[in-house]
């Protein structure tokens, strides 16, 4: 992506990739202590979620301000790339492999395929607080459909729920049940709130869910298409993304300004302030 960057919008090159992880290595406050110690003065946080919640992307934005509450001397000039759920090159890529993939399923079946979305779930707590990342997971489903042409019928379904608290539903085993029991035969997994391949994937959608399940119900076919990951068409749109974001001179996007309506984290409201704020404000 780095590299893609530099031939996009060199002017503003020569450009330096950190990377920092909430909860395994390196974390949040390794990548910014070590971009301390480089002598960074400009970045952006360019979250990897394409569409925002408060527990993906607030909770590392947050981190990050935290950091600086505690390291007030800083000389980095933040902007962020809060979402991006609706842009053209991930809605492509996002076709792309569904194409492909509808061609592995024998041409006799293939008109019969239902195309299920699979994202991350969330408590409805936090979904009733007034978090965006519903709206903005479909928002990116309708883009695909849109781009595919509405070549067969889909549905959006949540996986990963954990604990007794209710969260979005259906589940997508739940949904598989369903269309098994209403005579659906095939079915194609599309992750759509993950950009790389890791256990929710790996294991949860390609073998609890594509292999043991389908065939415990009798699907015929139950298929995935395949993770973002390192796909040259992705780390292009990650680019653009990127290009287009320092092109704007924006500090983050308009939706960033707005906390969630029932929002009980104040750091949520001081960390906007922080990353809203200018260089002159920050300083005054």
């Amino acid at each position: 992506m780095v590299r893609q960057l530099q031939q996009l919008l060199p002017q503003n090159g020569p450009y330096q990739y950190y990377l920092g992880f909430r909860y395994a290595h390196p974390l949040t406050e390794d990548a910014l202590h070590q971009m301390e110690a480089d002598g960074i003065t400009r970045a952006v946080a360019f979250t990897q979620y394409p569409q925002y919640s408060c527990s993906t992307t607030g909770s590392s934005l947050n981190a990050i301000y935290r950091h600086y509450i505690a390291n007030p001397n800083s000389k980095i000039e933040w902007s962020v790339i809060d979402r991006w759920p609706e842009h053209t090159g991930l809605v492509d890529v996002f076709t792309k492999h569904i194409e492909e993939e509808l061609l592995q399923f024998p041409e006799e079946d293939r008109d019969d395929v239902v195309i299920l979305f699979s994202a991350h779930s969330l408590p409805l707590q936090v979904v009733d607080r007034g978090d965006p990342y519903p709206t903005e997971v479909a928002a990116t489903v309708s883009r695909v459909m849109e781009k595919l042409g509405h070549t067969h019928p889909y549905r959006l379904c949540w996986q990963s729920k954990v604990g007794p608290m209710p969260w979005l539903a259906p589940q997508t085993d739940t949904v598989i049940r369903g269309l098994a029991e209403r005579g659906r035969k095939n079915v194609l997994l599309v992750p759509i709130a993950f950009t790389s391949d890791h256990i929710e994937t790996l294991f949860e959608l390609d073998i609890e869910y594509a292999h043991e399940l389908g065939r415990s119900v009798g699907m015929k076919q139950v298929r995935r298409a395949k993770s973002l990951n390192d796909s040259p068409f992705f780390t292009k749109a990650l680019a653009e993304i990127v290009a287009d974001h320092l092109q704007s001179d924006r500090k983050a996007t308009t939706q960033l300004q707005l906390r969630c309506p029932l929002c009980v984290n104040p750091v949520c409201g001081k960390m906007r302030d922080f990353f809203l704020q200018t260089k002159e404000e920050k300083n005054g």
